[in-house]
């Protein structure tokens, strides 16, 4: 089915249902990441990238294989969170 036909039958201009698309998309994407990066923070016990890498140094929390692991994937989170929050401030 195209957005056009989709539109026609919400009676709704096909910009103003992709325009809402878009954004209902980018805020479940920004609740997914954020509900991750929530995640291992609780794991580690700490807010932020920056944090967890001044405990890891500090040695409060062993660096391992895992440990690793989860600070690249939290600093992936972290920049797929910020530009999320772009993408949806700017529409």
């Amino acid at each position: 089915m195209s957005i056009a036909t989709i539109a026609t039958q919400l009676k709704m201009p096909v910009s103003v249902l992709k325009k809402e698309s878009i954004q209902d998309f980018l805020e479940r994407k920004l609740l997914i990441v954020e509900t991750e990066l929530f995640s291992l923070a609780s794991k580690y016990g700490v807010k932020g990238i920056q944090e967890l890498d001044r405990k890891i140094k500090k040695g409060f929390i062993h660096e391992t294989a895992e440990s690793r692991e989860d600070f690249f994937e939290f600093d992936d989170l972290e920049s797929q969170r910020d530009i999320l929050q772009k993408l949806v401030k700017s529409l």
